[in-house]
């Protein structure tokens, strides 16, 4: 990545060293990338209850705003392929969902950076930036999703990713 791209719709994946709690094993969709003003996204991959048969999932969106709920769409089209992302400031306005109900996700709380602080993060190789694919983009269970990206990211990732929180616990 060089300075100056437009990281948005991309997805961020937690190298296996990032311990941050917040961050650590997760999956991020960037839902908008500045440089010179910062970056928005959501987790993907840390439901907050189980995931309903019926109704809205309630994910862990990120540490910001942790207080506060937003009920978003996340769809992947066809011709040309991209995600499609659209948040609703008025959950009570059902007519303003209609074609965005496939997809509908509550978010706890977002994820930020500040202008070239995710920048920092990439080189410093705290993020692997992927492009999305259908399957990550409605992840049936986000639970084993880290993992696979690492499985198939070559051996050394995959080999990081099996270690232990604490090896000395081992």
């Amino acid at each position: 990545m060089k300075f100056g791209d437009n990281l948005t719709g991309s997805l961020l994946v937690a190298h296996p060293c990032l311990h941050d709690p917040n961050f650590r094993r997760t999956i991020v969709f960037l839902s908008q990338h500045c440089p010179h003003q910062g970056a928005t996204g959501f987790v993907l991959n840390r439901p907050l209850q189980p995931l309903p048969d019926a109704g809205v999932p309630v994910f862990f969106g990120g540490p910001v705003g942790a207080d506060e709920s937003l009920l978003t769409s996340l769809q992947w089209r066809e011709n040309p392929t991209l995600v499609a992302f659209r948040a609703f400031t008025d959950v009570a306005d059902a007519e303003s969902r209609q074609g965005w109900e496939k997809g509908l996700r509550i978010f706890e709380g977002y994820a930020g950076w500040s202008p070239g602080q995710l920048e920092q993060e990439i080189e410093g190789n705290t993020w692997l930036v992927i492009p999305p694919t259908r399957e990550l983009i409605e992840m049936i269970d986000p639970f084993p999703a880290w993992q696979g990206i690492m499985r198939n990211s070559g051996p050394l990732l995959h080999l990081l990713s099996e270690a232990p929180d604490d090896p000395g616990l081992n």
